[in-house]
This record gives structure tokens, sequence and C-alpha cells, in this order.
């Protein structure tokens, strides 16, 4: 079992808390693994390639790097997490690094966030690769977008979507590099929330 740090958003981390988010898909960066180490199918799936997956295989674990800071005000030494204003008092247990972080003024980056600090630790469950346009509206929901609401004709019924807000923040993230309308390559990577690790 390996461990690996993962970057998530505000957004993703209180979907992480709440169960609703399981799932992540990240960019599969082909010109990575030239040399024979994977190929595209004729039937379009990318063989040989799972072993190399960057963000590990079943069994391993991820834990989160968020944006954070230190807290210290009239009460214990601790730690605040942005994504939902959350407060974790230290134990004694973390490393005499974390106690020697005095400044208390700022949020610090998520790509700072060192072991320590992260409250998240993910379980890897499952990997796979496919084109990013496959997704369906069950793991859409599963990434933990809100559901949008859309009227068919400017009438009812009612349709519900994961997959439109999904796209939007895909695009939002990776449109400049790896827009959706491209339909890259991504790992898939299933997970289950362990907790605090």
């Amino acid at each position: 079992m390996k461990e690996r740090p993962i970057l998530f958003s505000g957004p993703m981390v209180r979907a992480i808390l709440e169960g609703r988010k399981t799932q992540t898909r990240r960019v599969l960066k082909l010109q990575d693994y030239d040399g024979g180490d994977c190929y595209e199918t004729k039937d379009g799936i990318l063989r040989d390639i799972l072993s190399l997956c960057p963000y590990g295989i079943p069994g391993d674990r991820l834990w989160v790097r968020e944006t954070w800071r230190r807290h210290k005000e009239n009460l214990p030494d601790g730690i605040m997490y942005r994504a939902n204003n959350m407060l974790s008092f230290f134990t004694g247990d973390e490393p005499e690094a974390a106690h020697d972080c005095k400044r208390t003024d700022f949020w610090r980056p998520s790509i700072f966030m060192p072991r320590w600090a992260s409250r998240i630790t993910l379980e890897v469950t499952g990997v796979r690769v496919e084109r990013l346009q496959e997704i369906t509206e069950e793991e859409a929901q599963a990434e933990g977008v809100e559901a949008r609401r859309s009227m068919k004709d400017g009438v009812a019924p009612v349709v519900y979507s994961y997959q439109d807000p999904f796209r939007i923040i895909w695009d939002s993230i990776n449109g400049k590099k790896y827009p959706w309308s491209d339909n890259p390559w991504v790992w898939v990577i299933d997970f289950r929330h362990m907790g605090r690790e």
C-alpha cells in the first residue's frame, strides 16, 4: 500500500465530507507513457497502463490537500480548514514543524499542505481509463456536483442533470489545456472516505 497526495477544491472537499463525492477524474497525459507502455486498441480502450496510474491502484491511499491555516486565538492550537471553516485542534501527535508554523493570519494554498495537516484520507477502490465524455449521469453525481434543473421546451417535466454541472466545473479547472470539447483520456479513480489517518 502506498500513500500519495491529491488536491481538491473547497466545494469538492465539502462533497467528500458530505459523502456525495466518491469518484474523481484526472487528465491522463499520454506523452508521459510513450515507449509502448500504453496503446489505444481499435475498440477505443487504453490498455497496459493501469499499474502506472500516478494516483495509485486499489488499496492505495490518497491524502487530501486543501486550503488551510494555523489557528490560535484564545483557544488550543490547531488548524482551520477553509472548505467548511472547520477547526481541528492539535492532539500533540503532530510533528514539531506543525507547532513551529506560527503565522495564523493567512490562508495557505492546498499545494503547500503537509501530510500532518491533512484531515481526509481516501482509499482507492478502483482505477480505470476512459474518454472524459463517457461519464454517465450516475458517475457525474459520484463526482460530487450538484444537479442542475432544466425544463424541456420551457415546460414540465423538469430534468435534473449532473453531467452539465460537471462539464462546467471541468472546463473551469482544465479548460485551457484539456477542454471538455477535446474529450481527453482521463484516469477515473473511485475511492472511499476513511476519515483522518
